[in-house]
């Protein structure tokens, strides 16, 4: 789907030694990468930030993100 940059911050769940899910936030600024966005926006999408794969509703991304051609 393309890159996002975060304009307010955003909470997201990172998977983390391999069991647990971590609530981290995403600050402002940031460059997020997204395959597709579900058409359900109270859906979780995968998103990768600093390497790796976090879980986020696709809600918050159309609400606190904008689409940016940076990757």
């Amino acid at each position: 789907m393309g890159s996002y940059r975060v304009t307010a911050p955003i909470s997201v769940m990172v998977k983390e030694n391999g069991t647990a899910y971590v609530l981290h936030t995403i600050p402002q600024g940031e460059i997020i990468s997204v395959k597709e966005i579900p058409i359900d926006l109270n859906r979780y999408v995968i998103v990768n930030w600093d390497g790796k794969d976090a879980l986020m509703f696709a809600r918050e991304l159309i609400i606190r993100a904008e689409r940016t051609s940076v990757r």
